[in-house]
């Protein structure tokens, strides 16, 4: 197998996640409006709400689950291999058992959920048929998702990226023959999700055979005393967990509850754009952990160091583009996008709920230091005051405030504002005292991002006075111009020279 150079596979892992996000936001450009003429905005907000439902799942498994890929990887790089297959089928047999627990939990609440939400009487059955659907997603993909951790210990995450891009274009075009020749109905999501999972489940277990050949399932290896160990040190991402869901987990829930079926369904779309770039964000902070994991169990922290500055300058580099763009021309895109939408409220919406990615995406690499230090505990302690916060906020508002619109833009901003206060007070100096370096080290790296960005929205402001946007044309004239201007301020505030050097030399010259 060739052996890669540590900033080869780097660039190769960001390119491919860069194609894999560009798939994905084309695919969902074309489809959402695609699938709202069709089902209507009010259907369409049952999607992320039972995206969401499912999710809370993970309650049952993150302990076990989360912490699965470090310990693995670093017993692989220690050389230990039979300690890694021991935890390789403890985790595996478990979550067989797990398993259960989830279907049962899902199937009590299949059955009743026309009593936890406000469904249309026309759209019941199909929400429930679409629940069960996603049951089964999420059954199978915990049956195998311990074979994925392959590519995260080769560093070869590039072959997940052209995984994600084929199962996102099979399932668009899965998506398009169902609602292009049969009558719309919002479960057809459901099937093209199972048919995406056993197709992911079918490569991560040919990558696990091909990258790590060491691997074998085997109930003799499962140590009950694994499970515990990684039960402990994964409890505190389950208290993660429980304050994700109370921080933001449950905005879809409470749109449908306390603002109406129809409000949560704009709700969704506000939130389409920008759920997808900070999922790119998360994407390519996890192309960093790898590397940050073997560059941990090898103890080089100055090399460590070096790459923690250099991944919140490249991410903070990237984000600032679609950032300016959603800020400065997003009712344009939305009136383009969605006709008969009320544009200018979708765009009030994104602002105020994606304004904290500005400081958030540049440091989002920074949370793989707690799990590769196996520090959660005063992370996930903050993580949930934070998010018992925005709880706290929603429900009062939900109480006190009449209007519904002010509960929809509360609703948006409640988890920007406190996420703000977490990000830039805790995290940069709660994960330097984790590495044991200055305390004050990731704050130049993001300061100059911030700054950067608003040069750039500054000028895109003053160049949308000059321009109007009346169709597509324009607004793709205007949005390369855009990326131009923002990539030329990005260079000379952002990066450091090395940086420029990389991304010239290993991703510029590589196309040539």
């Amino acid at each position: 197998m060739e052996k890669r150079s540590k900033n080869r596979q780097l660039a190769i892992n960001m390119i491919s996640s860069f194609v894999a996000f560009a798939v994905n936001l084309g695919i969902n450009f074309f489809l959402t409006p695609f699938v709202v003429k069709r089902l209507g905005v009010e259907a369409y907000g049952f999607l992320r709400l039972s995206s969401d439902i499912i999710g809370y799942t993970s309650i049952i498994t993150i302990a076990l689950n989360s912490m699965a890929g470090r310990f693995i990887t670093i017993k692989y790089q220690e050389g230990k291999i039979d300690e890694a297959n021991k935890y390789f089928s403890s985790v595996f047999f478990s979550n067989l058992v797990l398993s259960g627990i989830v279907f049962l939990f899902l199937l009590v609440f299949l059955f009743n959920l026309e009593f936890f939400f406000e469904i249309p009487q026309h759209l019941v059955w199909d929400v429930k048929i679409l629940f069960s659907f996603s049951i089964l997603t999420t059954i199978v993909s915990l049956l195998t998702n311990v074979y994925a951790i392959a590519t995260f210990i080769k560093n070869r995450l590039e072959l997940s990226s052209i995984r994600q891009i084929i199962g996102n274009i099979l399932r668009a075009s899965l998506i398009v023959l169902l609602f292009g020749f049969f009558p719309a109905h919002l479960w057809y999501y459901g099937v093209t999700g199972v048919v995406m999972t056993l197709y992911f489940s079918f490569t991560n277990y040919k990558f696990c055979k091909y990258l790590t050949p060491e691997f074998y399932l085997s109930y003799r290896n499962y140590e009950w005393s694994k499970v515990v160990e990684l039960l402990k040190s994964g409890s505190w991402n389950l208290v993660n967990r429980l304050g994700g869901i109370m921080g933001h987990g449950f905005d879809m829930v409470i749109a449908n509850v306390c603002i109406g079926a129809t409000a949560m369904g704009v709700f969704s779309v506000s939130k389409s754009i920008p759920v997808l770039i900070l999922g790119f964000f998360g994407m390519v902070a996890g192309v960093f952990a790898p590397l940050f994991t073997q560059l941990w169990a090898q103890h080089k922290k100055e090399e460590l160091q070096s790459e923690l500055l250099k991944s919140i300058r490249i991410c903070g580099f990237f984000a600032n583009l679609p950032m300016t763009c959603l800020l400065v021309f997003g009712d344009s895109f939305y009136r383009l996008w969605l006709p008969g939408q009320d544009a200018w409220k979708l765009q009030i919406l994104t602002i105020i709920g994606s304004f904290n990615y500005i400081i958030s995406m540049p440091l989002e690499p920074l949370w793989n230091i707690f799990t590769i230090t196996n520090k959660l505990k005063y992370s996930s302690l903050v993580l949930i005051s934070i998010n018992v916060l925005i709880f706290l906020t929603l429900i009062i508002s939900m109480l006190f405030i009449e209007s519904l619109d002010y509960r929809l833009y509360i609703l948006a901003g409640a988890s920007t504002i406190w996420n703000n206060f977490k990000n830039f007070f805790f995290l940069p100096m709660y994960g330097a005292h984790c590495m044991e370096f200055n305390r004050y080290v990731f704050y130049k790296p993001l300061i100059r991002s911030v700054i950067s960005f608003a040069i750039s929205c500054s000028i895109c402001i003053v160049l949308r006075y000059f321009v109007t946007i009346n169709n597509w044309i324009d607004l793709v004239i205007i949005g390369i111009l855009t990326v131009l201007i923002c990539t030329v301020v990005n260079s000379f505030v952002v990066l450091k020279n090395t940086d420029r050097e990389f991304i010239l030399q290993r991703i510029v010259k590589r196309k040539l």
